[in-house]
């Protein structure tokens, strides 16, 4: 009896063990999303216009972002990517609360992180481009820094950005130790898009510093001359954008930290793999003078620039310091970004 009994129950047990698993299963896949889902269902970036932040557009277009924090374990965030005009509108963003992260460039990041130590802790999360500026003139006359006249004016971006730290590193290599400052009062603060026009038309100034796609069209155009590339007047390739946060994102979104860094990378590699696909992407997302054939000519031209991992960081430190931009410089670049890029090999 207990023989023939066994048997007959081994269905019935074995239907028991599939209700059971099926009801198990069902409240795995209602509770687990939820548990997985522990950082911000939301990440706000600001950037501004231009290349150097194509590796965002691109992020966010092709859905790496997305991808890259469903794998981190987060599927439910969503991104917002918010263009704002100019450095100081995306700082007042960045401390007010209004956004999560916001490309800077490095200078800027510096003074923010020194300013920021004891409260907002600003930093860097990763770099964006190592992009090169050129100095271009429409005075013939003009073979070197030192043929400047004092009434001429060289067009920077900001008179504390990059464009004018270049220009006072390239003063102090021309005209010697102390001498950073020499040229100061030439420089003039345009926009990139004015500056260009104006150069082109000597409407008020005779030289501009700019970064591509600027320095790309001026290099083809006969009514200027390119005095020189600064990476090789100061035989120095620096990081000019970064996307910045704050300790408090960070510590909060460590997943997601991580999965904005990597998302940049994969963008990054996807414009080195496929320029034409990226400046398609590039046009669709804002005005450009520049043809397809143009974008992608220049982002070939360019695909050594980019990386997550900054370059430059303690070189521009130590000079922004002597010429009394910053107050002190990090002992270590890794002081100035956050983890994972903190742990590469960035310099």
């Amino acid at each position: 009896m207990l023989h023939s009994s066994g048997r007959s129950s081994r269905p019935a047990l074995r239907q028991l063990a599939r209700v059971l698993g099926l009801a198990a299963s069902l409240t795995l896949a209602t509770v687990l999303p939820a548990q997985a889902q522990t950082e911000q269902s939301q990440v706000t970036l600001a950037i501004q216009y231009g290349y150097a932040y194509l590796p965002v557009t691109l992020a966010d277009k092709l859905g790496f972002f997305r991808e890259q924090a469903k794998a981190a374990g987060q599927p439910d965030t969503q991104f917002e990517i918010k263009r704002i005009s100019g450095s100081p509108a995306i700082n007042d963003a960045l401390i007010s609360g209004n956004i999560d992260i916001g490309g800077y460039g490095l200078p800027g990041t510096l003074v923010a992180w020194q300013k920021t130590q004891k409260s907002l802790d600003i930093r860097a999360l990763c770099a964006l481009v190592a992009g090169d500026n050129a100095l271009f003139v429409n005075d013939p006359s003009i073979k070197s820094l030192k043929d400047f006249k004092a009434d001429q004016k060289i067009a920077v971006s900001s008179p504390t950005g990059q464009q004018a730290l270049l220009l006072q590193m390239a003063a102090e290599r021309t005209f010697g130790p102390g001498q950073a400052h020499r040229l100061d009062n030439l420089m003039v603060a345009l926009p990139h898009p004015d500056a260009t026009t104006s150069l082109l038309n000597k409407a008020g100034i005779t030289g501009y510093i700019g970064p591509n796609p600027y320095s790309y069209l001026l290099a083809k155009d006969a009514k200027v001359t390119k005095l020189f590339d600064f990476s090789k007047e100061l035989d120095l390739r620096m990081t000019s954008g970064v996307l910045t946060t704050t300790g408090k994102f960070v510590k909060r979104n460590p997943k997601l930290s991580a999965a904005v860094v990597a998302a940049i990378g994969q963008a990054q590699d996807f414009i080195k793999a496929e320029p034409r696909k990226a400046a398609e992407l590039f046009l669709q997302s804002e005005p450009s003078s520049l043809s397809l054939d143009q974008v992608e000519e220049m982002l070939r031209g360019v695909s050594g620039e980019w990386s997550v991992q900054p370059i430059g960081v303690m070189t521009l430190a130590t000079f922004m310091v002597g010429s009394s931009a910053l107050k002190e410089a990090p002992q270590r670049w890794q002081q100035v970004f956050f983890d994972p890029v903190a742990t590469g090999e960035g310099n």
